[in-house]
């Protein structure tokens, strides 16, 4: 054998894949009844939390991709398709002619809010068996993502 592993168990990137697979499915069961994507939600719900979050003149969609850790490319597309459900709008940003400022529509606003509180519950549920290990888990997955 090849592998280092003697079983698939032993192996942290293969048990990480499985847990993501079902979490996943988890979650688009969860979004179903919002008709969003995962992906839609996270950048939908994110941009309306930044947005909060934000004093200044607003979020541009380098910021919002590098605060949920994806792709500059799949965020615009994503982003599109937000902006053609009536979701979110794009602006010219008022300081740099190569961005745009992302800011939540009503309609999205509340779809956001009603949504978060899905994906809250699947979560909870989801990660009910670790127990008071949940603390443990965010900190080795920060370390993982490099906050």
């Amino acid at each position: 054998m090849s592998s280092k592993f003697n079983n698939a168990g032993e192996s942290p990137g293969f048990m990480l894949w499985q847990v993501t697979n079902i979490w996943q499915r988890a979650m688009r069961k969860a979004l179903e009844p919002f008709e969003l994507t995962h992906p839609q939600f996270v950048l939908l719900f994110s941009c309306k939390w930044l947005n909060e979050q934000n004093v200044q003149s607003g979020i541009s969609q380098v910021q919002l991709a590098q605060h949920v850790k994806m792709d500059i490319n799949v965020t615009s597309q994503v982003l599109r398709t937000l902006e053609k459900k009536g979701y979110i709008e794009r602006r010219p940003h008022p300081k740099d002619s190569r961005a745009n400022i992302i800011s939540v529509t009503m309609t999205g606003d509340e779809l956001a809010s009603r949504a978060v509180q899905a994906v809250e519950a699947e979560d909870r549920a989801f990660f009910s068996g670790l127990g008071d290990e949940v603390g443990h888990l965010n900190k080795l997955l920060q370390q993982l993502s490099h906050l």
